[in-house]
């Protein structure tokens, strides 16, 4: 199974099909499918919107506390790792008389831990930071899933961050949000409000075919008994093999010093450097001299805490800007703000549902067409927008 985040399903499967995943199925916030080893270790290397992949190891039934922890008592656990190794549980529970995750999880460790006891004389140790095994517990009525973390640290933690700016956004759901999009790869790339550059670098990443774990060191896979390093080995050099130089601009620019400085430290831990350029400024002082028209892609502020007039002037200038300075672009905007996105008096031609953080968001796409310059900013009313 690999986890991801609402919104960004059907573009995980699809990343899957590509890489050889077999009987698919959507659920939510996850894709469960069919696969090897070998998959196992390219999902986590290579899938761009996947947070997890999760190595099933045995569903059951069960009807009471004593049988749950026989049965999880039962598992041999010793194949993944040794006495000597870490262990953690997270666990999720819905309609099941063991409704206590808390519980759950300690009775989980003890079974597991109960097992190398009995058998080594010594049990593993609890670690909730760097376990070298995961298991994810997901119990529903009275059937469990029992699965091990083949990714251990999310994989939105792709390795190139070193620094953060303003509410940086999700690798994840950056990637998702270009993948979604349809941007051909070929046309330029824009973000006027980049940030620390995670869209801006994951663009990157994408239009030259840079296997997403490519920054990376350490999967959760690794540390398990059954580790094949000279597997993961040809898998990572079957992504390396893959890899392209597209031949376009990936521009970034912000009104923020701290954002900016942010951006170009990520820029260069990514080794992108020559491949994205960023300047310091703001929308409004860019002045886009293009010969073709691209696409561009930005997450302005939505803080609540933020001054409501200073979102609505800031949402008004970017609609305005857009309008004059980016006609024949594709502009894709994701917000938290309803309200501040009418303001920018554009009518999308398609909306996506996502979460950022625990904030519902619109990703919303407009074409910028001569006849939208020519809707003018001095009228105060809004676009109607259907945000359902």
């Amino acid at each position: 199974m690999a986890k991801t985040l609402e919104g960004l399903e059907e573009v995980l499967e699809r990343e899957l099909i590509v890489l050889g995943a077999r009987n698919t199925r959507i659920l939510t916030h996850a894709v469960s499918f069919d696969g090897d080893k070998s998959l196992m270790y390219a999902a986590n290397f290579r899938c761009r919107t996947a947070l997890r992949i999760l190595r099933h190891i045995t569903s059951f039934s069960f009807t009471s506390e004593m049988e749950y922890h026989k049965i999880l008592n039962e598992i041999r656990w010793e194949h993944y790792i040794t006495p000597e190794q870490h262990i953690a549980v997270e666990a999720a529970t819905s309609n099941s008389f063991m409704s206590n995750v808390r519980f759950v999880e300690q009775r989980t460790k003890e079974a597991v831990t109960d097992r190398f006891r009995s058998i080594y004389g010594q049990r593993p140790s609890i670690n909730n930071f760097s376990p070298d095994l995961f298991i994810h517990i997901n119990i529903s009525e009275d059937i469990c899933q029992v699965f091990a973390d083949s990714s251990c640290e999310s994989l939105h933690h792709r390795g190139y961050r070193v620094t953060n700016g303003t509410n940086p956004l999700n690798e994840v759901l950056a990637a998702g949000m270009i993948l979604m999009s349809g941007w051909d790869h070929r046309s330029d790339f824009f973000d006027p409000m980049c940030g620390s550059g995670t869209l801006l670098i994951e663009a990157a990443m994408i239009a030259n075919n840079i296997p997403a774990g490519s920054y990376r060191k350490d999967y959760g896979f690794m540390h398990w008994k059954d580790y094949d390093k000279n597997l993961f080995q040809r898998v990572m050099e079957d992504g390396f093999n893959q890899q392209t130089e597209a031949d376009i601009q990936i521009c970034g620019s912000d009104a923020s010093e701290e954002n900016l400085e942010a951006a170009i430290q990520n820029i260069k831990a990514a080794k992108l450097h020559k491949d994205i350029f960023v300047s310091h400024n703001s929308l409004e002082e860019l002045d886009p001299d293009i010969d073709q028209p691209g696409i561009i892609m930005t997450n302005p502020p939505y803080d609540a805490q933020s001054d409501p007039a200073e979102v609505e002037a800031l949402y008004r200038m970017i609609g305005e800007n857009l309008k004059q300075k980016f006609v024949g672009f594709q502009a894709w905007i994701l917000s938290g703000d309803f309200a501040a996105l009418a303001l920018l008096n554009l009518k999308p031609s398609k909306k996506i549902s996502l979460v950022n953080g625990h904030i519902d968001c619109r990703f919303m796409k407009f074409d910028l067409t001569e006849e939208t310059k020519k809707v003018s900013a001095k009228h105060d009313d809004s676009v109607e927008i259907d945000f359902s």
